[in-house]
């Protein structure tokens, strides 16, 4: 070597000698890092289908063939595609070993670098991943599909857990409103888990018809145990709250009326609230274990029950309060009928013949049987109230029969009894009447004495004394029996008329005549010094001694006036002027 080594040496020189010694060494390098490329990326190509091969094998095609399998033995329409699922999953199973076998070859050969040797391997490695991925694949989807019994019970069960630990969290949170239940929900729960249990037991074992009845049972466990937690809290409200309230309020109210004097018996209050105490106290007992049936309807049929009775209580009370604040106005109504009916029967007598009135002889035995049978009723709702045997709605019925006949009747008898005062009191204001003429009459003949005026006495003298026939014409019609009402109205009428007429014209007369006495006495001052006044005034003193006294007062009130402007006003106000007026 070292000969060779020198025979170069003597051949090239030691600059080139050098060179060449780099380049061989950078060849190495090189060749070594080529080396070190190729085998990463072989390893790298082999990595990834060591994944792809481990993919492949971590599909779970034994554990769904198993089912499948399993499933096929209850179902004869899948056992076809089953065997044909267990023929091709055999072969990919064997597919998979020489895969796997080819993937240990192939890291030998890239461990001791024979990359190229290894790149032609995984060329046809790739070609068996390929079609094992194809049939893995289609073996899955097939498996899948005859799996979807099982999926689909998946799917559904697990919304049942959720149902029920959305519920289990309600029944936690709310075990108030469930009161006495408690123990049966608890109870409920924990045998719906059992359920689960076995449902999971079951698919298990791959026995999916039976998991799917347990499912079925358990859907309707768990629906059951809703609908009775939504129900459970009103109806224990009503049976052990309002109800028994009620069933208080009901014998507080009862315990009030009979303290009243109501009369109750028929009603059973006590018998009727022990029967809804009893059915609360079944219902109760129904809840507490869970069953619910038929509990609505029982509480509805209580509160029935309830309010039927407190609405008989009320009625008894409300008839009651009706008889007793009304029973003694009705009996002070019963005795004026009968104190009337006997003023009738005496006053009948007197009218009938006095005034020559209708006969009611029939009239008056027909209200006599109907006072009779009037008075027959007021001792039967006596006799009623006396003996406290009978409900006040009952006795409220024959008050209101009597109180009804007693107002018609009462108003048959106020018009007998008006037909009879009417008749009565023709007469009586006849009288009166007649005592009020005298009066005026009297009145009349003193003013006439009193003033003694001219022409008065020769002018009313002879009205004066027809005044007092008409007086005593109406005194013969009143002394006749029967009294003719109608000839003693028209004659009073007439009388009426005439004497007031008398009385006013006398008034007026005598009023004229004090007025012009008046003026002559007011111009008397004047006369002495005024001659003109004193003819005036003895023209008028003329005038009213011949009973022209509306003259005189004329000519006496000018002469006063050209005297003392005014003074007229003076005498109006001293005197009635009316009086003036109408006789002018």
């Amino acid at each position: 070597m070292e000969n060779f080594i020198n025979n170069i040496k003597n051949v090239v020189s030691i600059d080139i000698l050098i060179y060449i010694i780099i380049a061989l060494i950078a060849l190495i390098i090189l060749t070594i890092v080529i080396m070190a490329l190729r085998k990463k990326k072989a390893r790298k190509m082999l990595e990834d289908m060591e994944l792809r091969y481990n993919t492949l094998k971590g599909v779970p095609l034994a554990f769904k063939l198993n089912k499948a399998v399993a499933l096929s033995r209850v179902n004869e329409m899948i056992a076809e595609a089953v065997d044909s699922c267990k023929s091709a999953f055999d072969i990919v199973q064997e597919k998979l070993k020489d895969c796997s076998v080819q993937l240990a070859e192939i890291d030998d050969l890239i461990y001791v670098h024979k990359s190229k040797k290894a790149r032609n391997k995984m060329q046809e490695l790739e070609e068996d991943l390929k079609v094992c991925e194809e049939n893995v694949n289609k073996i899955n989807e097939t498996l899948d599909g005859i799996l979807e019994q099982e999926n689909e019970q998946r799917v559904h069960i697990n919304r049942l857990k959720e149902k029920f630990r959305s519920l289990k969290k309600k029944i936690a949170d709310n075990k108030t409103s469930y009161n006495q239940s408690n123990e049966y929900l608890d109870k409920e729960i924990v045998r719906i888990e059992k359920m689960f249990s076995s449902f999971e037991e079951w698919m298990f074992a791959s026995e999916f018809n039976k998991a799917a009845d347990q499912q079925k049972e358990i859907g309707d466990a768990i629906k059951a145990l809703e609908e009775l937690t939504d129900v459970l809290p009103s109806m224990y409200e009503r049976a052990k709250g309002v109800l028994p309230r009620a069933i208080d309020e009901v014998g507080y109210n009862y315990a009030q009326a009979r303290n009243k004097g109501i009369y109750l018996e028929h009603l059973e209050v006590k018998r009727n609230l022990e029967v809804i105490s009893d059915m609360l106290k079944n219902d109760l007992n129904k809840l507490r274990n869970g069953d619910p049936q038929g509990v609505h309807e029982d509480l509805n049929d209580c509160e029935k029950r309830i309010v039927q009775l407190q609405e008989q209580i009320s009625k008894e009370e409300k008839a009651f309060e009706e008889v007793s604040s009304n029973i003694d106005i009705l009996y002070d109504s019963i005795r004026t009928i009968n104190q009337d009916v006997e003023d009738i029967e005496k006053l009948y007598g007197k009218v009938y013949e006095r005034f020559g009135f209708e006969n009611w002889t029939l009239r008056l035995k027909e209200t006599s049987e109907k006072l009779a049978a009037l008075n027959d009723m007021k001792r039967s709702v006596d006799r009623i109230m006396s003996e406290h045997s009978v409900p006040y709605s009952t006795l409220l019925i024959s008050y209101r029969e009597l109180e009804q006949s007693t107002a018609v009747f009462a108003g048959e008898v106020v018009e007998m009894k008006t037909k009879l005062n009417n008749a009565c009191s023709d007469e009586e204001r006849a009288k009166k009447q007649l005592v009020k003429l005298q009066l005026i009459v009297n009145e009349i003949q003193v003013k006439m004495r009193k003033h003694r005026l001219p022409s008065v006495s020769q002018k009313y003298e002879e009205d004066l004394h027809k005044a007092e026939r008409m007086i005593k014409d109406i005194k013969v019609i009143l002394d006749n029996s029967p009294l003719d009402v109608k000839e003693l109205n028209k004659e009073l009428k007439v009388a009426i008329d005439y004497i007031y007429t008398l009385y006013n014209s006398v008034n007026n007369l005598v009023g004229m005549a004090i007025m012009v006495e008046n003026t002559i006495v007011f111009g008397n001052r004047y006369r002495s010094t005024y001659p003109e006044i004193d003819s005036e005034l003895t023209r008028a003193e003329l005038c009213f001694r011949n009973g022209q006294y509306t003259k005189a007062l004329k000519i006496g009130i000018q002469c006063i006036e050209k005297m003392h402007p005014g003074a007229y006003e003076k005498l109006i106000n001293k005197d009635d002027t009316s009086l003036l007026r109408q006789e002018a």
